[in-house]
């Protein structure tokens, strides 16, 4: 054959290779399956191959002849750089396409098993999605020496990935799937309770029946609380916010701050003239700043030593007036 002919051949494989396929979702036969899977095999093994051939720098990243390392290493180093090279696209597009076949024919399982998960939070439409991601990771991980169904492995990995995905989307914290099944279980016992003894059982019921400790199951059910807006009406009958029933922080302070002045207002007028200077300039009590010892020595010309124990002593007489009137000593220096 002659260089130009095979050039064009060569093209139209090409050409043909990257044309998509559609698959059909029918059930395949155990003779099929292990047809594919056998091919899928050899696939993965050649473009390995393939690829530390022609890029020698991939050698010291070869992965043992395990399915799920090899499907990795293919993820990995096939980029579409390497796919430039005729032979690794071609080796790729065969790949992709038994991987596919492989996942269309078990489409039906992954859409099964996500209809169980349709209780939680999560739209059907995503379930399916994170199902369908299970599926290829079971296909990337699926071992033909087992012997066992396809679908049988497939299903164990589906029901992980959904567990997965439902704890961290389902709920405000999120959980491990330990924790979703310890929710399922949970569920479970109160329903059996509820309807066998006709009351809704309490939490050491649920404990005792769950096996789990009373402080355990409490924060578990925390946890999950459904959340509450803060603009819920408290009762049907009428538009009062759960807002308006929460405490104005603000106000509060405002009004803790408005009656320590007060007080110190009116304390302060049994202080002489230079004790009110003093606690003044040192505690900034008219709003010019604090100062230090020796700066309010500096200003009233007498010693540091000197500055410290007028404010000792017109503290000492603060906290005596505020006793004999009954006020905390908090209220006037909080």
């Amino acid at each position: 054959m002659k260089p130009r002919r095979r050039k064009r051949q060569a093209a139209r494989e090409d050409v043909v290779s990257v044309v998509p396929t559609t698959f059909s979702s029918d059930l395949l036969t155990p003779e099929e399956e292990r047809e594919l899977l056998a091919g899928f095999w050899e696939v993965k093994s050649e473009l390995v191959r393939l690829l530390i051939r022609h890029f020698p720098r991939l050698r010291a990243h070869r992965p043992p002849m395990e399915p799920w390392p090899m499907a990795q290493f293919i993820r990995d180093h096939c980029t579409a750089e390497a796919r430039q090279v005729p032979a690794i696209r071609r080796c790729h597009d065969r790949y992709v396409h038994y991987k596919h076949r492989l996942a269309s024919a078990n489409i039906r399982l992954a859409a099964h098993v996500a209809k169980r998960f349709r209780h939680h939070a999560l739209a059907y439409a995503d379930l399916l999605q994170e199902a369908v991601c299970g599926l290829m990771q079971a296909i990337d991980r699926f071992d033909v020496s087992h012997g066992t169904r396809l679908a049988t492995y497939a299903t164990w990995w589906i029901r992980q990935t959904l567990q997965i995905a439902v704890a961290r989307q389902s709920h405000l914290v999120s959980l491990s799937p330990h924790h979703l099944q310890e929710l399922g279980l949970l569920q479970q016992e109160s329903e059996a309770l509820a309807h066998g003894g006709k009351h809704l059982p309490s939490p050491q019921e649920l404990a005792s029946r769950t096996g789990s400790s009373l402080e355990h199951l409490t924060h578990l059910q925390t946890a999950t609380r459904a959340p509450v807006s803060l603009n819920a009406v408290l009762d049907d009958d009428s538009d009062f916010k759960l807002t308006e029933a929460m405490p104005d922080n603000e106000s509060q302070q405002l009004r803790m701050n408005s009656e320590r002045q007060e007080a110190l207002s009116f304390l302060m007028e049994n202080l002489r003239p230079r004790e009110r200077r003093v606690l003044d300039l040192r505690f900034g009590l008219t709003g010019n700043g604090t100062h230090s010892l020796r700066q309010i020595g500096h200003l009233l010309r007498i010693s540091k030593e000197r500055v410290r124990q007028i404010q000792n002593r017109a503290l000492e007489k603060l906290r005596a007036s505020a006793e004999r009137v009954g006020w905390e000593p908090s209220l006037l220096l909080g």
